[in-house]
């Protein structure tokens, strides 16, 4: 019997923190371990599980430059954890964005290992819009040019949608990049045939209008916006604002201290709040694909987006979604109420929505792609 080849996926983000590489990294592990003997290099958020395939890094107090992003301790016992994973693999499968995944590109390299990153975050942007500082421009570009470097020293970079090939090849990336969109399970995020029944089942009004959002309470993620434009909304006590996510204290007081609006916390359906949700709105700063956008697009939702990363190609104005500027509370607040007042525009940017996802995006063959990435890396 052939042996599978050993591939190690190393991230700066796991459970109990739920985000869109944390999904890929599910969805990988289930769809391809028939194809790789895989373990695993992730941060120990919580109290790490005995799990003989996965390694734990211990993480630091001290404060991170990507804020969302504990980093790891720099102890010689995390360094020595990550040598021993990667001399025992074959296939380094780095996830990023932080110290962990970069660390291990270059250990990787020590060892004369085949590493591969994957692209689900620019950490210099994700700095960017995070810090309220003056030098976060000049400390967005230093981090930039740390992490293209790195890139380049892997041997095959993976990005979600075309066209950030480009970008980066701008910014001084030298490695061959290979394309492989982001999938959704379209059975498990579908269209909910009795909204009502599900806002009940959550402990909401069914005769609300509920807007949602699935992800961190951030800067990057721009929410005060959506808040802000939540309270301008002249009906507003005839609807609720719905976040399906978590942030820091400081972060989730305002939503906290607003009537009318539900902070769930990192929850494992996310598919059922979707369910009761009536329009999407994701008004993020920064992104690359913005997997919550997928899947509430894949739940016939119309969403409401900025034009920003691969949203701007997926979503076309006016046939599967609708943007708004970037921190422009008051004009998404008067596209939120024209959606609330037109139930008609809203089924139809929902039905289109979900046509774009189904016929578009897939698990099955976003990962097949990959493995064939990954397996040609070894011949």
């Amino acid at each position: 019997m052939m042996h599978k080849p050993k591939l190690l996926m190393v991230s700066d983000t796991y459970h109990p923190q739920v985000d869109g590489t944390v999904k890929f990294i599910d969805e990988f592990m289930v769809r391809s371990k028939d194809t790789f003997d895989i373990s695993m290099l992730v941060p120990a958020f919580s109290v790490p599980k005995k799990e003989s395939r996965i390694t734990y890094l211990e993480v630091s107090k001290i404060i991170h430059p990507l804020p969302t992003y504990p980093s790891i301790k720099f102890s010689w016992k995390n360094m020595r954890k990550i040598a021993r994973s990667i001399s025992t693999s074959q296939i380094i499968f780095i996830q990023g964005p932080a110290i962990a995944s970069l660390l291990s590109i270059l250990i990787g390299r020590f060892y004369k290992k085949k590493v591969i990153f994957y692209i689900h975050v620019l950490p210099w942007e994700l700095f960017e819009k995070s810090s309220p500082s003056t030098l976060s421009g000049i400390g967005g570009l230093l981090i930039q040019k740390i992490c293209i470097s790195l890139y380049n020293r892997c041997h095959r970079v993976i990005v979600p949608y075309q066209g950030l090939e480009q970008q980066l090849e701008y910014k001084g990336l030298k490695t061959k990049t290979v394309v492989a969109r982001l999938g959704v399970d379209i059975d498990l995020f579908s269209p909910a045939k009795e909204k009502k029944e599900w806002k009940k089942k959550l402990g909401i009004d069914e005769h609300k209008t509920v807007l949602g959002y699935v992800g961190r309470i951030s800067q990057e993620k721009n929410t005060l916006t959506l808040l802000e434009a939540f309270k301008r909304l002249p009906h507003r006590d005839k609807c609720i604002l719905l976040i399906v996510g978590d942030g820091a204290r400081e972060q989730r007081i305002p939503f906290e201290q607003t009537q009318n609006c539900i902070i769930t916390g990192f929850v494992d359906n996310v598919q059922d709040y979707l369910k009761a949700m009536d329009i999407f709105v994701m008004p993020s700063l920064t992104e690359t694909t913005s997997l919550a956008t997928l899947e509430a697009m894949a739940s016939g939702l119309p969403v409401v987006a900025t034009r920003v990363g691969f949203m701007k190609n997926y979503i076309t104005k006016g046939y599967n979604g609708i943007f708004f500027p970037r921190n422009s509370a008051a004009l998404l607040a008067t596209k939120l109420e024209k959606l609330i007042k037109n139930k008609e525009i809203r089924v139809t940017l929902g039905l289109n929505a979900r046509k774009t996802i189904a016929y578009s995006f897939s698990w099955e063959r976003s990962i097949n792609r990959i493995k064939r990435i990954l397996v040609h890396e070894l011949d």
